[in-house]
């Protein structure tokens, strides 16, 4: 935080007396101690009231004490909050909720202080929910780091199931310990720890969003009225007005030869369909500027766009 500087001025006044009788000290002496003086620096904190997003509806949040949330660092909220969000770079991690409010909530943060933030940077994780094979599940990458959307491989335990993170490129070139691309990798996640995805316009899912004469991709993070808040590419956050959003299924409904819609470095561009993975949850579509297809992830997938 910004450190406010306080000069303290400890003046030290030194008095000699001789020992015939109490003379006073003379003018030379007095200049001298006045002179001889020690700077103390004393700092305090000023307090931040976070709000990044000033303009965006604050409501109400579902999460209660205990529960897990996602949310940014708590150095990047107040940076944007004193700077402007616009250049700022998010991600969302895993926090608790510690005291839940009206408006701002106060959250447990992993690396900070018990900090009081507004509920629209918050993303509750419901807690004790099961999951079954095939499930969209919001969580964060475990043995990483960072909000993630991941599809349930193994769910003998439903309440800790075994996913793979498809918000990890496919062909991401680093490896886990066992030497398997942490795009393609299973693990089991902790209970409580997600909530299976399951309707369009939940935090999580991902939205196409008119930008001029092009859609880009976005996550979800709050909506309220007909204002949404959003994280997309490079992790820049913006608030958009729902009807320049369109909701994206969470799990597609297309197959081989389909014409689609999908994101290229963040923007959407015609393609087709060549490859469905329901194990993996991600489709395989022409790349118009690569002989290599696109792998795109389930939830980013659409197929009403208007692009020219």
């Amino acid at each position: 935080m910004k450190k406010i500087k306080f000069l303290f001025i400890a003046i030290i006044t030194i008095t000699f007396f001789s020992c015939g009788g109490g003379t006073k000290p003379s003018s030379d002496n007095t200049d001298a101690t006045v002179k001889d003086t020690t700077e103390t620096e004393v700092t305090t904190e000023e307090v931040v009231k976070v709000d990044p997003f000033k303009d965006f509806p604050k409501g109400n949040i579902i999460a209660q004490a205990g529960d897990y949330v996602l949310t940014p660092s708590l150095t990047w909220q107040i940076d944007a909050t004193k700077k402007g969000p616009e250049s700022q770079t998010f991600i969302f991690y895993s926090a608790k909720m510690s005291e839940p409010g009206n408006e701002y909530s106060v959250i447990d943060f992993t690396f900070d202080d018990d900090t009081e933030i507004p509920n629209y940077m918050i993303i509750p994780i419901r807690s004790d929910e099961s999951a079954k094979v095939g499930d969209i599940v919001l969580t964060w990458w475990q043995s990483g780091s960072g909000m993630n959307r991941a599809i349930v491989t193994n769910a003998s335990d439903p309440k800790a199931p075994e996913v793979n993170y498809i918000d990890i490129d496919w062909d991401n070139s680093s490896t886990n310990k066992d030497g398997v691309g942490i795009g393609q990798m299973t693990e089991k996640i902790e209970p409580n720890t997600f909530h299976v995805l399951k309707n369009k316009w939940e935090a999580g899912t991902s939205v196409a969003v008119k930008v001029d004469n092009d859609y880009k991709v976005a996550t979800i993070v709050n909506v309220s009225g007909d204002k949404v808040l959003t994280i997309g590419w490079a992790g820049s956050m913006k608030i958009y007005d729902k009807n320049d959003c369109v909701a994206l299924d969470v799990i597609p409904n297309v197959k081989i030869g389909d014409e689609v819609q999908a994101p290229w470095v963040g923007k959407f561009v015609n393609t087709k369909v060549v490859k469905v993975d329901k194990k993996f949850g991600r489709v395989w579509c022409d790349d118009p500027y690569s002989d290599d297809p696109m792998i795109v992830p389930f939830g980013n997938i659409a197929t009403t766009l208007d692009i020219k």
